[in-house]
């Protein structure tokens, strides 16, 4: 059964598509057990992959290459990561930047001399760089300016790091990109066999990321030991799993999300699905204690980590008192036929932030199969649009689907503020005031609301009885949105929002998008851009085994300074 079918014939009560894609709902989302990062280690660890790195030549400075090797369920991959360093002032968290402080490539296969050659030709040029289907993702960033000097010479010294200097960043290095699935020559995702180890979407994209993030900590503990070989230390227990890999995201994900329907109503579907069945359970001694223990780890993530909010989230020290009310309320019901449910009921009172909160401890208790949920993420984006369908069919399926439109003020002034455009200096999507930029054919088409409001309004004037195809032809501008409305993407693949409207807020659709990567630790920059964490606390590399727990999510922030054994 495909994934529309399981929605429409499931006998679970699943949350109304009008509430789950209010643009708030989306924007309070938070990292589950069905987060990309998450089902990569899983899948890793249950499967028994074997990672080690073979090689690291650095010089003090960090400058050189590590290289790490896969061996995961019949099959070889390597990591190579080539590092230099940049002057401070060409660092940058946008993705068209002429250089970076490490390169690196996932690649399958045996690593030859002639493949490592060609890859330190070809993966530092990054966006000009011309690679094979033997490449399944690129990547590069930068190190933190702020700490990883630190890091090094603290850990030279013989110390552990200060929690007050570094605790609030959660991370070494910082990512800029993922790229994969053809860009630049490399492989495909459809050229992954159903059986691949990487063949869940997004995999490969997050080995890298994970194998990225272990060479910032093999960089530092590798640099501070060359520079003072008798005195260096390792991270300790409480430091080496704490860091994660940074990242920062802008504009460019609200075209992807506006263009790929189909994929946005997978990502939310296993979440609801999920999220239906774990309302449904009946009240246990098993699942209360296991939500228990969960409500107790977030706890004390936040309150170790304290700060103030930041807009528009909430910040540490608020989520750690909400957390504590969670627990309360959780801790009253336990009498409750279906106690989850009821918690879930109870958060819905409390606002978008305190619900989604909610929702990832209770996605905690969902026990669906990793191979189901890979399963569901695939999407078939080769269907052609039905045109043989009359206009008077296609103004009831407006009505039926699209009811929504109606609550977005469409007709007023600020419903068109925005254009969305493709930058001439950064090659990057961005919106602009349409009374200051005249797009010029430049623009992004993602003004699906605006489109579609037009399109209602003509069909109103059109022959009821005409076929789809003949109302194009007299006005083909509407094509983009009859195909948009003929085919059935599923109930959750419209965000409900305008987002050329001057109140339009990107942040919301960026911060979904990251919370089912993985990602947390969201802070704003601005209304069009945040910086996130990816990883922190998941294992090492040395630490992955099957009985590997999923519990590395939400990392206390060490307290202590104190010296650690030498390398």
């Amino acid at each position: 059964m495909g994934l529309l079918e399981f929605l429409h014939d499931s006998d679970l009560s699943l949350r109304p598509p009008e509430k789950v894609m209010h643009p708030t709902t989306l924007g309070s989302a938070r990292l589950t057990r069905l987060s990309f990062s998450r089902s990569m280690i899983r899948r890793a660890a249950s499967n028994n992959w074997k990672i080690e790195r073979t090689s690291i030549d650095l010089d003090e400075c960090g400058r050189g290459q590590i290289i790490y090797r896969v061996e995961a369920e019949d099959h070889i991959f390597h990591f190579v990561a080539f590092t230099t360093t940049i002057d401070e002032s060409l660092h940058t968290d946008r993705v068209i930047a002429d250089g970076w402080e490490i390169s690196a490539a996932l690649v399958e296969g045996e690593l030859s001399e002639n493949l490592l050659n060609f890859l330190a030709t070809e993966v530092p040029k990054q966006e000009t760089s011309r690679l094979d289907s033997r490449v399944l993702s690129i990547t590069r960033g930068n190190r933190s300016v702020r700490f990883y000097e630190y890091l090094v010479n603290r850990l030279a010294s013989g110390f552990q790091p200060e929690a007050e200097k570094v605790g609030d960043a959660g991370y070494i290095m910082r990512s800029t990109a993922f790229y994969g699935n053809g860009k630049f020559g490399m492989r495909s995702f459809l050229g992954f066999p159903p059986d691949h180890p990487l063949a869940a979407p997004y995999r490969a994209q997050f080995l890298a990321a994970w194998l990225f993030r272990e060479t910032s900590y093999d960089s530092v503990e590798y640099c501070a030991q060359i520079r003072s070989p008798e005195k260096a230390v390792a991270f300790d227990e409480q430091w080496c799993r704490f860091f994660g890999l940074g990242n920062a995201t802008g504009l460019g994900l609200i075209p992807w999300a506006m263009k790929h329907p189909k994929k946005l109503n997978a990502w939310v579907s296993v979440r609801e699905l999920a999220l239906a069945g774990v309302r449904a359970l009946p009240n246990s001694v098993e699942h209360r204690e296991l939500l228990e223990e969960w409500i107790e780890q977030g706890h004390q993530h936040f309150a170790s980590f304290q700060g103030e909010d930041r807009w528009p989230w909430m910040g540490p020290d608020s989520l750690s008192e909400v957390i504590l009310g969670i627990r309360d309320v959780f801790s009253s019901m336990d009498s409750e036929e279906f106690p989850f449910d009821a918690l879930y009921l109870w958060a819905e009172e409390q606002g978008p932030e305190i619900t989604e909160l909610v929702v990832s401890l209770l996605l905690e208790l969902d026990e669906t199969s990793d191979d189901e949920v890979d399963r569901l993420l695939r999407v078939d984006n080769s269907d052609a649009p039905d045109l043989l369908m009359t206009v008077g069919d296609l103004n009831d399926k407006i009505a039926e689907e699209y009811f929504w439109l109606d609550d977005l003020d469409l007709e007023s002034s600020q419903a068109s503020h925005y254009w969305w455009v493709i930058s001439d200096n950064a090659e990057e999507p961005r919106r602009a005031e349409r009374s200051v930029i005249n797009p010029e054919h430049r623009d992004v088409a993602i003004d699906f609301a605006l489109r579609l409001n037009q399109l209602k309004n003509d069909l109103k004037k059109a022959d009821c009885d005409i076929k789809v195809t003949q109302f194009l032809q007299d006005l083909p501008h509407h094509g983009i949105a009859v195909n948009r409305t003929v085919k059935d993407s599923g109930p959750y693949s419209e965000p409900r929002e305008n987002v050329c409207d001057l109140d339009h807020l990107p942040l919301n659709l960026q911060r979904f998008q990251l919370a089912m990567y993985g990602m947390d630790n969201f802070k704003a920059q601005s209304t069009d851009w945040l910086r996130v964490t990816l990883f922190q606390g998941a294992p090492r590399i040395a630490e992955l085994c099957p009985d590997t727990s999923d519990r590395w999510v939400w990392p206390q922030q060490p307290q202590t300074d104190q010296r650690s054994s030498f390398l």
